[in-house]
C-alpha cells in the first residue's frame, strides 16, 4: 500500500482522512451557484440560472457514466480539478477587459464549479466505502456533522455576499497602488489547495475505491420497484419548481435589516448552525442507537419546514414585529425564527436522506442522487421559465400582515402549500412499508 493510502486510511475517531475530503467535497457542493457570492453579488439572472442549471444537469449524467464504467477513484478526485479551475478563472477574471469579458470568464468559473458540485452525490453516497457496514447510530452522526458544517459554509457565503462592495471594496478591485487583484490572491491559493486535494485523493484513496464497478442484474428494475424512489422523485419535482425560484430572496432577508450589524445577524446564526445543532446531532444519535426509525419519522413530521422559511423570509411577514418591543427586537425575533424553520428544513433533509440508506444499497441511493440532481435542474429551469412566483415571491407567498384575506384569497398560495404537504403524506405511507429496520 502506497504511503499516501496509509495515511488517508488513518482513523480520526470513526472518520478515516480520506472521508474528511470526501465530507469536505459534499460541503462545497450544497450549491453550485454559491461561487458567485465570492464576487460581492447576490443576484442571480436568468442566464446564469440556465448556465448552472444545465452544466449540473449534463455534468451529473457524466459522473454516473463515469462511475458505472470506471473505478471510482476517478469521478471522486477529477471534481476538484473543476474546482479549482473554477477558482482560478474567477482569480483572473479582473484582468479582463471590457467588463463582457470578465463576465463571461465569471460565468465560466461558475459553469466549471457547477460541473465539480455535480460530483456532490458521489462523495455522499460512497464515503466510508471500505467499511463493511456501520451502525445506524453512526450515519446519522455524520449526515448531520456534515448538514451542520454545510449550513456554516452557506451562511459564511451570503454574508460576504450580502456586504456592501464599493469599486474600491469589491473582491474584483485591485490591491492598491498595484497591478494585483485581490481575487488573485485569494483565489490561486484557494485553487491550488483544492487541486492538492484531488491528487491526495487520486493517490491515495483505499483499494475499495480502485476497484472494477460492480456488475447489478436488473439494477434499473429493482429501482423503480421501490416505491420510495419515485416518492423521492416527486418531492424533488415539487420542491424545485415551486421553491427554487425565491432561493436567493429567501437568503437575503436575513442579512436585510438595518437593525442588526452582519456580524450580529452571523452570530446568531452560529448559535443555531453550531451550538443548537450540536445539541440535536447528540440527540438523534443517542436515541437512534435502539431506535433507528427516530429520525425519518421526525423528519415526516414536520412536514414542509422549508415553505414555511419562504413564507416568512420573502414575504414581508417578518419584516417587522410590532409586538416585540422595538425595530432591534423584532429584527432579531424575526431571524430566530427563520434560523429555526432553516434548521428544521435541515433536519427533514437529513431524515429523508436516511430512508434511502435504510431501505437502499449503497449504489441505488448514488443513482437515485444522481437522478435527483438531473431532474431537479431541469425543473429548475422550467421554474424560472414558468413558476408563477419566477419573477415575484408573491404570487404564491402573499404577504399576510397586509391582512388575512389578501393571502387567504390567493389560489396560488393554497395550490403551493397542497403540493408541499403532499410530500410528508407520500413518504410516511410508503417508509412504513419498505423500511429495512422496524421499530
Amino acid at each position: 500500500m502506497l504511503i499516501s493510502s496509509r495515511i488517508l486510511s488513518i482513523r480520526i475517531g470513526d472518520w478515516p482522512v480520506y472521508a474528511f475530503f470526501l465530507a469536505f467535497s459534499q460541503v462545497i457542493s450544497i450549491n453550485s451557484y454559491q461561487i458567485v457570492l465570492l464576487t460581492g453579488e447576490t443576484n442571480q439572472t436568468p442566464l446564469k440560472l440556465y448556465i448552472v442549471a444545465a452544466t449540473y444537469l449534463v455534468t451529473s449524467a457524466l459522473w454516473w457514466i463515469m462511475v458505472r464504467f470506471t473505478k471510482s477513484v476517478y469521478a471522486l478526485s477529477l471534481p476538484w480539478a473543476f474546482f479549482g479551475l473554477a477558482f482560478l478563472l474567477l482569480g483572473l477574471s479582473p484582468y479582463m477587459s471590457p467588463w463582457q469579458s470578465r463576465a463571461a470568464m465569471q460565468d465560466a468559473a461558475t459553469a466549471l464549479y457547477a460541473a465539480g458540485a455535480s460530483a456532490g452525490a458521489l462523495s455522499f453516497a460512497l464515503n466510508f466505502g471500505d467499511e463493511g457496514g456501520a451502525p445506524t447510530k453512526q450515519w446519522i452522526t455524520r449526515a448531520l456533522a456534515v448538514s451542520g458544517v454545510a449550513q456554516v459554509y452557506s451562511l459564511m457565503l451570503w454574508y460576504w455576499g450580502s456586504l456592501s462592495h464599493t469599486a474600491e471594496t469589491s473582491p474584483m478591485a485591485f490591491i492598491n497602488g498595484t497591478s494585483i487583484p485581490k481575487a488573485l490572491v485569494v483565489c490561486v491559493p484557494v485553487a491550488i489547495i483544492l487541486w492538492s486535494i484531488g491528487l491526495i485523493l487520486f493517490f491515495g484513496l483505499p483499494d475499495y475505491y480502485r476497484q472494477a464497478p460492480d456488475n447489478i442484474p436488473g439494477f434499473y428494475i429493482s429501482l423503480v420497484r421501490r416505491k420510495l424512489v419515485p416518492v423521492f422523485f416527486i418531492m424533488i419535482i415539487i420542491q424545485n419548481y415551486w421553491l427554487s425560484a425565491p432561493y436567493g430572496r429567501n437568503w437575503q432577508f436575513l442579512f436585510a435589516s438595518q437593525f442588526i450589524p452582519g456580524w450580529g445577524v452571523v452570530l446568531l446564526a452560529l448559535g443555531f448552525f453550531v451550538v443548537l445543532w450540536a445539541i440535536i446531532l447528540y440527540v438523534f444519535s443517542f436515541f437512534s442507537e435502539s431506535h433507528t426509525w427516530l429520525l425519518p419519522i421526525f423528519a415526516i413530521g414536520l412536514c414542509a419546514p422549508r415553505w414555511a422559511q419562504m413564507l416568512w423570509g420573502t414575504s414581508s411577514m417578518g419584516m417587522y414585529l410590532p409586538w416585540a418591543g422595538g425595530p432591534v427586537g423584532s429584527a432579531i425575533l424575526s431571524r430566530c425564527l427563520w434560523l429555526w424553520l432553516g434548521l428544521l428544513d435541515n433536519i427533514q433533509g437529513v431524515g429523508l436522506g436516511m430512508m434511502l440508506l435504510a431501505t437502499l444499497t449503497r449504489q441505488h441511493v448514488l443513482a437515485v442522487l444522481i437522478g435527483a440532481q438531473i431532474v431537479g435542474s431541469a425543473f429548475t429551469m422550467l421554474a424560472r421559465a414558468t413558476s408563477p412566483n419566477a419573477l415575484s415571491p408573491n404570487t404564491t407567498f402573499p404577504d399576510f400582515s397586509q391582512g388575512l384575506m389578501p393571502g387567504v384569497s390567493s389560489y396560488w398560495f393554497w395550490i403551493c402549500l397542497g403540493f408541499q404537504l403532499v410530500i410528508p403524506i407520500l413518504f410516511f405511507k410508503f417508509f412504513r412499508k419498505e423500511q429495512v429496520s422496524k421499530p
